[in-house]
């Protein structure tokens, strides 16, 4: 009798631990987020559009650039580099193996950061060691959300995040929510990007 009894509680508590059990192994690799990650134009903001709405919103005017049609506010200063990849490039390579971040964009440009308690860091591949360097940390909200935060070169900052949600036809994509404050802009600046999986889908080009 006694050991019947044993025996329930102890199968009560297993199934107790595995009805939890995916919140703590949540973080542990996370293989739905890596990948090469390529921008659906038809569900993301257009980019240039949301830094003239960010002018107007601050106040500002927007002037005239030399450059026309699609990235056309693209091309800062080295300081803030950061900014334009994560808003303008199209091809996303998203590497995760705990505790490590490695994302990739256009020209080899390199984010590395981590989601434990070491040293909050992230690197642009081709500065030199006497440079100022972008630097991030991160940290999981469950299986399908990650949190970034990062202060680029220029001494503003950025709040980015990364959620993997379901296309209609069932396929995954990658939402990046990004909020930006570079130093030198006159307002904060929203931006929503959305990716496709590399081979899944080819995003039509929007009309400019």
């Amino acid at each position: 009798m006694q050991r019947n009894i044993l025996f329930s509680i102890l199968f009560s508590a297993m199934l107790g631990l595995l009805s939890i059990y995916p919140a703590f192994v949540s973080a542990d690799g996370i293989p739905e987020f890596n990948g090469v990650w390529v921008i659906n134009e038809e569900l993301s903001d257009d980019t240039d559009k949301q830094v003239e709405k960010a002018i107007k919103d601050s106040g500002g005017k927007v002037g005239r650039t030399k450059k026309k049609g699609k990235g056309r506010y693209k091309g800062g200063p080295p300081e803030q580099a950061m900014y334009d990849h994560i808003s303008y490039d199209e091809i996303l390579h998203f590497q995760y193996q705990e505790p490590e971040f490695r994302l990739t964009y256009a020209e080899g440009f390199e984010r590395i950061f981590h989601s434990d308690n070491r040293r909050r860091s992230a690197s642009a591949r081709g500065s030199s060691r006497s440079e100022r360097k972008d630097f991030a940390f991160a940290s999981w909200s469950s299986t399908n959300k990650l949190f970034v935060e990062s202060r680029p070169r220029d001494g503003g900052r950025t709040s980015e995040v990364y959620t993997l949600i379901k296309s209609d036809s069932g396929k995954d994509l990658l939402q990046v929510e990004l909020n930006l404050n570079p130093l030198m802009f006159s307002g904060p600046l929203y931006i929503k990007r959305v990716y496709n999986r590399e081979g899944e889908f080819v995003p039509s080009k929007r009309r400019r």
